[in-house]
């Protein structure tokens, strides 16, 4: 389990992280949400260590992140792809191999699990950018982490490359490895994560918006003059969103206790849809969009 305690980072007298604190436990993919200059890279950096903070602790297992045995627990996707394109794939494995005393058993089964053998041996310079992901996520996993960390994995892939991506995650998430992933693609968090946090002027708002087994509805109602949705929803404590004659449930709660609250308040149920805009509504929510 990855433990962050009170991340705290200032430029100057802007903060960039406030207090940021969080456990990610083994199988979880959590999503990070935020615009540019959010915070979503620095709070990565800064649980690598890449990055000085004024205050808090990051450790896994026990282990801080000062502690070079922090990285046989945690693994890095970048944003920015550091590769040699000179090299082969197989090159940068064996690297890396190297450095951490694997033997080329342990390469050979990475190879195997990404499903890179066809490409594996040719330079990085032939590789597309899908191919490229899959080789940086092999160089992640090779010394068994229990937590990775990707930082905008999805930028520049194709439809084909993301699906593959996504199922890669899945089978990670199976192994029992936890995953921060940060991306701008609200779609692809959507059915591929435990839950959704978004980060805002260095602040970390957990929500369980995108729980994969759960899903959130909207409910068009018929309006009486005068009465307005809160109103129907004052005597209940289930969270929603309102919207112009009709509501969005909360994911965690079902959406037969909604309906039961309507209709004791005299609404009449107009229609009853899953709702695809969640986190779509949350994100405008939390940044202020809806103005």
């Amino acid at each position: 389990m990855l433990q962050v305690e009170k991340l705290t980072k200032r430029y100057g007298k802007r903060p960039v992280l406030q207090a940021v604190t969080f456990e990610l436990a083994a199988g979880e993919v959590i999503g990070l949400v935020g615009p540019n200059g959010a915070g979503k890279s620095t709070l990565m950096r800064s649980i690598l260590a890449l990055e000085e903070v004024d205050e808090g602790t990051v450790s896994v297992q026990g282990v801080s992140n000062q502690s070079p045995e922090f990285f046989r627990y945690v693994s890095f996707l970048p944003s920015d792809n550091y590769l040699y394109m000179h090299l082969s794939g197989y090159d940068h494995l064996a690297f890396v191999a190297n450095v951490y005393g694997l033997d080329k058993t342990a390469i050979e089964e990475v190879i195997d699990s990404i499903g890179i053998r066809s490409y594996v041996n040719d330079p990085v310079k032939t590789y597309s950018y899908g191919m490229r992901q899959h080789l940086l996520i092999a160089l992640s996993i090779l010394t068994k982490p229990i937590v990775i960390l990707m930082d905008e994995p999805f930028n520049g892939l194709d439809p084909t490359s993301i699906i593959e991506l996504k199922q890669l995650i899945r089978d990670l998430s199976a192994q029992e490895i936890g995953i921060l992933v940060s991306t701008h693609n609200l779609d692809i968090l959507e059915d591929m994560t435990k839950a959704i946090w978004f980060i805002k002027e260095g602040e970390l708002i957990q929500t369980n918006i995108g729980l994969v087994d759960k899903v959130s509805y909207q409910i068009d109602v018929q309006l009486g003059d005068g009465q307005t949705v809160d109103q129907l929803m004052a005597d209940s404590n289930l969270p929603f969103h309102p919207l112009a004659n009709a509501l969005t449930t909360d994911p965690a709660f079902e959406v037969e206790l909604y309906l039961e609250q309507l209709i004791k308040n005299g609404a009449k149920i107009q229609a009853v849809q899953q709702s695809t805009m969640a986190l779509e509504e949350k994100y405008k929510e939390f940044y202020g969009l809806n103005t």
